[in-house]
């Protein structure tokens, strides 16, 4: 039995047409991250990360291995120029979106484990003129919770720099 691999476009179009998209709230230090439940591709324990290379930028975590892969991982909460984690267990392991054969993956360290919301548009509110950090592309209001939508392109061009 063959299967079908939706990309984030597909899912994006999908979403419209039917007024939903599968997502996960993915809890980061003061924040929930909202995603396409197809960009976050598994989710594993951050006990073997191996560290950042000597110079890097402190949201740089480190690499964890992955399906034999070297994942580098990003502290989201760096990236938009607040605090690094004091501590953290898990790594959201995220499909590169860029179709960058350099980054077919990258890491998210998270606080805990992503829970699935099934996102109506109808209901997710945008918050316009929020503030937004340089790797938020929206704050948005779901189901009461405030949330951020990550910039994925932003997060994958730093990582590719």
């Amino acid at each position: 039995m063959a299967t079908t691999q939706l990309t984030l476009n597909q899912t994006t179009l999908l979403g419209a047409t039917t007024g939903t998209i599968a997502c996960l709230l993915t809890p980061v230090t003061g924040k929930m991250l909202l995603l396409p439940n197809v960009t976050i591709a598994e989710v594993v324990p951050a006990e073997q990360m191996l560290p950042a290379p000597a110079g890097a930028g402190a949201w740089h975590q480190g690499f964890v291995k992955w399906r034999d892969i070297d994942v580098p991982v990003v502290a989201f909460e760096t990236l938009n120029d607040n605090q690094p984690p004091r501590e953290f267990e898990r790594i959201a392991i995220v499909s590169g979106i860029s179709a960058q054969r350099e980054l077919p993956y990258y890491g998210i360290v998270v606080q805990a484990i992503p829970r699935l919301a099934k996102v109506k548009i109808a209901e997710l509110e945008d918050l316009e003129g929020a503030s937004t950090g340089p790797m938020e592309f929206l704050k948005v209001r779901y189901a009461g919770e405030l949330a951020v939508i990550p910039d994925l392109d932003a997060i994958e061009a730093k990582l590719l720099a």
